[in-house]
């Protein structure tokens, strides 16, 4: 322990004599390069003001010339930090807006009048639940308005409106543990009811015995259902479970068509329904 005390005192004594010394010939070129040699390594920054001809007069060009360099290369790795983050600020731009573009397209050929809405709030603890989106009754959003969503060129059923305030709204996805959407596949003669489970997966219950359903097949809205438009994808049938000896349908689990968790725009179709299945706007 006193050695090492021993020691710091000696290496204060040092630089106490070294900057002395530094002091007493400030004249000299040796005394000027190592105070400047000094006072750059602890401090660069000192380095960058107006004043830097006066740091380094008197000091070799040699030195001069690393110290312009190591400047320029500090300034150029700045430069590369910011044009990296523009550069990713860029891309991430171009991908929405090429995003935004094919689902305008979508939208175009699935010809349902409607609006477009942006997804504003997500309760992680309801992931699967519901979101809230940017349009309200000003926007001329009613209850239980089909709400679509776009993935990839895919186009699929997200949910219906279930709260409507005059700037905003609440959607009820359709893998909410409360959903239901009435499907079946397309040109089949049968129908089946596909409940959310609050998970990404969806279970279809009610399908007939002997149905012609497998997995890898596309379900779609069924005409039979009155909230929803008739042939808005619905889902993938991922497995099919055999009938159960006290039940007298199969069921299947269903993965939506869309990520639902991971849409950022959605589309709200307007549909006249009847005034009772409307209801009332919230305020």
């Amino acid at each position: 322990m006193n050695r090492e005390k021993d020691m710091a005192n000696y290496a204060v004594v040092f630089f106490v004599v070294i900057s002395a010394l530094l002091l007493l010939f400030p004249s000299t070129r040796v005394a000027q390069t190592v105070r400047i040699i000094s006072s750059y390594s602890l401090y660069p920054s000192l380095h960058y003001g107006e004043k830097y001809d006066y740091f380094i007069r008197n000091v070799p060009q040699n030195f001069l010339n690393i110290l312009k360099v190591d400047q320029e290369n500090r300034t150029l790795t700045a430069m590369i930090k910011e044009l990296e983050i523009s550069n990713k600020t860029a891309e991430s731009a171009m991908e929405e807006n090429r995003r935004l573009t094919l689902e305008m397209g979508l939208s175009r050929n699935i010809q349902l009048k409607g609006v477009w809405a942006r997804v504003v709030n997500k309760n992680p603890q309801d992931w699967y639940g519901a979101f809230f989106i940017n349009k309200g009754s000003r926007a001329g959003i009613t209850l239980n308005s089909t709400v679509v969503g776009f993935e990839n060129g895919q186009v699929g059923l997200a949910g219906r409106v279930f709260e409507v305030y005059p700037d905003f709204s609440k959607v009820l996805l359709i893998t909410n543990g409360v959903s239901s959407v009435i499907c079946s596949l397309p040109g089949a003669n049968f129908e089946g009811l596909a409940e959310g489970r609050g998970t990404w997966l969806l279970k279809v219950n009610y399908i007939p015995e002997g149905s012609d359903i497998a997995e890898g097949m596309e379900l779609v809205t069924s005409p039979g259902g009155l909230l929803f438009p008739q042939g808005l994808p619905v889902g993938r049938v991922q497995k099919v479970h055999p009938k159960e000896s006290f039940m007298n349908f199969i069921t299947a689990d269903v993965s939506p068509a869309i990520t639902i968790n991971a849409l950022k725009e959605v589309y709200i179709v307007k549909k006249d329904l009847p005034p009772d299945l409307q209801g009332a706007v919230a305020k």
